[in-house]
């Protein structure tokens, strides 16, 4: 997109004057930092995937606007900085352009200031601690918030387990797996589905970050830890987004992760359980993600091997697999 348009685009917020644009990435989303000459910075958001195969719910006007109703509540509830979205000169959180004879939806964030977090950063036991204690606030914040249409916003659920099972198994047509792998793969979330209640139906009972990784997550100029991108964010359960933590931490770090999250209380055998399972489920959820991205067609061909035999097969063996992954 021309600087131009991107310059008439930002002219519809009165927040920012005279801004700096500076391209940042194309993946889910066209990213700019916007610094203005009042000494404040913005995160732009063109929400169009650099790859088709990457849009879902979340990138329709009600998705979008459903991650961003949710950011603006969350950002008066929370004591901690957060992105929260910024309206434009209408009062509306989504603005609409036209590009290449295309409409596309755009939002403004707050900039957070800080970092990535990096593997060095979980040599600090009390920010592994905070990480734990912030994710189990966010889960709080997700179960008093009202959400009006949840069928607007990606699900990760039993449902979306059973479609991952269908995309790893066209998986073997492309030759990226083998149908071996891929059946492992079918018995490792059928069992996953099987050991999760019926609380929640298909979609899962939980609102989640869905998403949580490392490159989520903002280490502030403060040294504190703070989540970022809620592209992901709807139905599902709430320890896939506990999983996913624990996965990004050396494996003696793990468990005082989970004593932020729980803090009096401690977690069950079920949970660590359920954990490993969804663990395996973010680690499949990468693949069918990614599956239409060449560039990494190489590395799921060397890595599927290695998830069966080491981790899916022992799981259904019933062999513990928390700390080995």
């Amino acid at each position: 997109m021309t600087n131009e348009k991107l310059l008439d685009l930002l002219g519809r917020y009165d927040d920012i004057q005279q801004p700096e644009i500076i391209f940042l990435r194309h993946n889910e989303n066209r990213t700019y930092r916007v610094n203005d000459r009042m000494g404040k910075s913005y995160l732009l958001r063109i929400h169009d995937p650099f790859i088709d195969d990457m849009k879902g719910l979340q990138h329709t006007y009600d998705g979008i606007l459903g991650e961003l109703q949710m950011l603006e509540e969350l950002g008066s509830w929370s004591i901690n900085e957060i992105q929260t979205p910024i309206r434009n000169k209408d009062g509306e959180l989504i603005t609409i352009v036209e590009y290449e004879g295309e409409l596309l939806n755009c939002s403004v964030l707050t900039w957070l200031d800080g970092r990535d977090m990096i593997k060095n950063d979980v040599n600090n036991l009390e920010l592994v601690k905070k990480l734990g204690l912030q994710l189990a606030e966010l889960h709080t914040f997700f179960r008093q918030y009202k959400y009006s249409d949840i069928k607007i916003r990606p699900s990760q659920g039993r449902a979306y387990n059973e479609r991952m099972i269908r995309v790893i198994h066209s998986g073997v047509k492309k030759n990226l797996f083998t149908s071996s792998d891929a059946n492992v793969i079918e018995q490792t979330l059928q069992l996953i589905n099987f050991r999760l209640d019926d609380h929640g139906g298909d979609a899962g009972p939980d609102l989640i970050h869905g998403d949580l990784c490392m490159g989520n997550i903002i280490i502030t100029t403060e040294g504190e830890a703070r989540f970022i991108d809620f592209g992901f964010f709807g139905t599902g359960y709430a320890l896939l987004d506990v999983a996913m933590g624990a996965m990004m931490l050396p494996s003696d770090r793990r468990h005082t992760f989970l004593k932020g999250y729980y803090r009096e209380h401690e977690n069950t055998a079920n949970d660590l359980l359920q954990l490993e399972g969804f663990m395996l489920v973010a680690i499949i959820g990468y693949y069918v993600f990614q599956l239409e991205n060449e560039h990494v067609h190489a590395w799921m061909r060397e890595k599927m091997p290695k998830l069966c035999a080491e981790y899916c097969r022992p799981f259904l063996n019933g062999e513990s697999i928390f700390y080995k992954i």
